[in-house]
């Protein structure tokens, strides 16, 4: 079962001295638990809900000592309780002494004065009540008891309320030390009042129970069960003026004792309660009753199969203990839970009030206070408990109760706590909560909302998310996978990345930190094509004629066609008949690489984007074909700056076949197809930057080609003189053996 330790022999509670003992719970009007207790230095303390709130030692002038273990305390912070004060019995209150033996006994004859106090309480309001001992003849003997209260907690205000040799109808309370028993108790607000008295007569007779004033059972009158009445132990009375009483019947020992409610007896040893059996030698050893009307009780028996136990009940109905009651905890038979995991922290070896306690163990809150032996499996240590006292379940909205369906289902609109279900309570409402945990805990499995956890609702689930920015934006710092934004992730964070592919290839234009690389192209030199066809070369491939010619890798083809280079360099060199156009984009314009041949008839344009980018100038191997005028293209170039020649990086000379042919210029990556001359392509040259230039190429002239060396001859374009004027300025000109000599 569920408790918790409000204080445990071996605790410290104000840091110092250890505790060694405490006793009986007094619970007050505020439903706080006060004891007294012992330290193992010898000191002792007054403890009242959950702090020591006055130890013998803080009185700096007079010595505390030896204790009675009866206190009470009105929840506002007064308190009552009976040390002895410089070795002799007092009373003491949270405001110093309040009476001392020798001190005048009120209400006996003049010179009594008190010997003796024990039993003291106090109501809501304040007032004082105990029990003393009166020495009337000055000899220092107790003469009679008397029952005192003082009104307003002073001593001023003391006045008695019931003494030896006073008359109550027709009998005189005994002036023997029994006259006034101990067994006395006042409702919290001080407006009712029993006590069990001892009366002059025989002695058979002579015991009976007082309530506001009037004898309502004696001993051997009938108790109405069919027996009667023999002698009264404990009792309890409530602000309605309801009471309980217990003792013994002068019945069968196996059914004697008993616990009575307002007069008639309502439990009895030998009875069945919350299914336990009331065996033989059974008694009573506390009993309690609140405002709300519930009644809270212990009994010791004798079961012969186990062995000795006592048990702690509640009933719902104090007029109906057997029909109401349930068991709270029983000794050797229930363990105690202190940490709320379910488990078992302590076996509960005793219920250590002894027969016939003068207690308060119940307030008007469904928890109950008994001092419990506890053992550990180390060690045996005796402490005061709190443990939750509960009607619901029975099926009657009784205190505490918002309903009571009294079934076990903690699913439905009341759980077995009989509060109506709410988020929070730790019980997920079938077919409205998805989940409840009882915590306010957003970050585990379940929100405060009772909404099962998922990606996207906003909330970091630890152990699961690393965030939750709760919106479809891949972009951010949260993806909506509820991962982290990271390099990599083939998403790109906005305004930290450059680019994100997702992979940790660094020569796809996006490195692997997320930084974008430019990707470039090779221009490529290699042997002139004439003819028609069509060739195609990516980076950089100059095209003369007129056909069409894609340029890959860098071979230069003369003949018919046009040329398109993706990536590479736009190389401005052999003069072309006809129109040609070239085009680069996303690379570096090169004017490096000028090719010279014969001249040919034409105009040309070239178009670049990047930065030029000036190299040497070679003489390309001419070869016999058609030439036709067309249209030279070239695409997203590279511009290659490097130096251009018949052993330069631009490429080696190709070889030329006559005729209708293709060839695929392996090294040089590029390929051609068509009537004509074809030619292998060169290596492959390297790659330049990137921006835009537009130049326009050679104007238009005339010629004629000289079949006995395959070179043209005629007249020359009058812009050719030019090239060869910028090429000599800026290039070292090398000539290719074999070729026709100058013109």
């Amino acid at each position: 079962m569920s408790g918790t330790i409000v204080l445990r022999q071996g605790d410290t509670p104000t840091g110092g001295p250890a505790v060694v003992d405490v006793h009986a719970p007094y619970v007050n009007a505020s439903n706080e638990v006060a004891f007294v207790g012992l330290y193992d230095n010898g000191d002792h303390f007054v403890f009242i809900d959950d702090t020591v709130v006055w130890e013998g030692s803080d009185d700096l002038i007079d010595v505390l000592s030896s204790i009675d273990p009866h206190m009470d305390s009105n929840g506002m912070g007064a308190f009552v309780y009976a040390p002895d004060v410089n070795g002799v019995d007092a009373l003491y209150t949270n405001a110093g002494i309040f009476a001392l033996v020798g001190d005048p006994a009120v209400g006996f004859i003049p010179g009594s004065t008190y010997v003796s106090f024990s039993f003291p309480s106090m109501t809501s309001t304040g007032a004082i009540y105990w029990r003393a001992g009166v020495d009337s003849n000055g000899d220092g003997i107790e003469d009679g008891f008397g029952l005192f209260r003082a009104p307003d907690g002073t001593l001023a205000s003391a006045e008695v309320v019931l003494r030896a040799g006073q008359p109550i109808g027709a009998f005189v309370i005994d002036d023997n030390a029994q006259g006034i028993d101990g067994d006395y108790a006042v409702a919290e607000s001080g407006m009712h009042r029993i006590a069990v008295l001892n009366m002059e007569g025989p002695s058979d007779t002579d015991n009976f129970l007082w309530v506001d004033g009037a004898l309502v059972a004696r001993e051997l009158d009938p108790s109405g069960a069919g027996d009667n009445w023999d002698n009264f132990d404990l009792v309890a009375i409530n602000d309605f003026g309801h009471y309980l009483f217990s003792g013994d019947t002068d019945g069968p020992d196996t059914s004697d004792d008993f616990i009575a409610y307002d007069g008639s007896i309502v439990l009895r040893e030998g009875d069945v309660v919350a299914g336990i059996t009331l065996e033989s030698s059974a008694s009573v050893r506390a009993i309690g009753i609140n405002d709300l009307g519930q009644a809270a009780f212990m009994w010791g028996y004798d079961p012969l199969a186990v062995g000795f136990r006592k048990t702690v009940f509640l009933a719902c109905d104090a007029a109906d203990l057997v029909g109401t009651a349930r068991a709270i905890v029983t000794s050797f038979e229930d363990d105690l839970d202190v940490d709320g995991d379910g488990a078992a922290d302590f076996d509960i070896v005793d219920l250590t009030a002894p027969p016939n306690t003068p207690t308060r163990l119940l307030g008007e809150a469904p928890y109950v206070y008994v001092t419990l032996g506890l053992d550990d499996g180390l060690s045996q240590t005796e402490a005061m408990v709190e443990l939750p006292a509960s009607c619901c379940g029975n099926g009657i909205i009784d205190p505490f109760e918002q309903c009571d369906d009294g079934n076990p289902d903690d699913t439905d609109l009341c759980p077995t706590t009989c509060q109506v279900a709410f988020c929070g309570d730790g019980f997920p409402l079938a077919g409205v909560e998805e989940c409840d945990d009882g915590n306010l805990d957003d970050s585990d499995a379940c929100l405060v909302g009772c909404i099962v956890a998922t990606c996207g609702d906003g909330v970091v689930q630890v152990g699961v998310e690393e965030c939750d920015d709760a919106d479809l934006d891949d972009t951010d710092d949260c993806l909506t996978s509820c991962e982290a934004a990271t390099c990599g992730d083939g998403v790109v964070h906005a305004g930290v990345e450059e680019c994100d592919d997702g992979n940790f290839d660094q020569t796809d234009g996006c490195a692997n930190d997320c930084t974008i690389v430019p990707v470039g192209g090779t221009d490529s030199m290699g042997t002139d094509s004439m003819g028609s066809g069509s060739a195609s070369a990516s980076g950089g491939t100059d095209s003369m004629g007129s056909g069409s010619a894609s340029a890959s890798g860098g071979t230069d083809s003369m003949g018919s066609g046009s040329a398109s280079a993706s990536g590479g360099t736009d190389s401005m060199g052999t003069d072309s008949m006809g129109s040609a156009s070239a085009s680069a984009s996303g690379g570096t314009d090169s004017m490096g690489t000028d090719s010279m041949g014969t001249d040919s008839m034409g105009s040309a344009s070239a178009s670049a984007s990047g930065t030029e980018s000036m190299g040497t100038e070679s003489m390309g191997t001419e070869s016999m074909g058609t030439e036709s005028a067309g249209t030279m293209s070239a695409s997203a170039g590279t511009v290659s700056d490097g130096t251009v020649g018949l052993d330069d990086t631009a490429g080696t000379v190709g070889s030329a076949t006559v005729g209708d042919a293709s060839a695929e210029g392996d090294s040089g990556g590029g390929s051609g197809a068509g009537d004509g001359v074809s030619a292998t392509g060169g290596t492959m040259g390297t790659a330049g930057g990137s921006g835009t230039e537009t130049e326009d190429g050679q104007s238009a002239g005339v010629g004629s080609v000289d079949s006995s060396c395959n070179c043209r001859t005629g007249r020359r374009s009058p812009w050719g003189p030019l090239w060869i004027v910028l090429g000599a300025g800026l290039f070292r000109r090398r000539r290719r053996p074999g070729l026709c000599s100058p013109r």
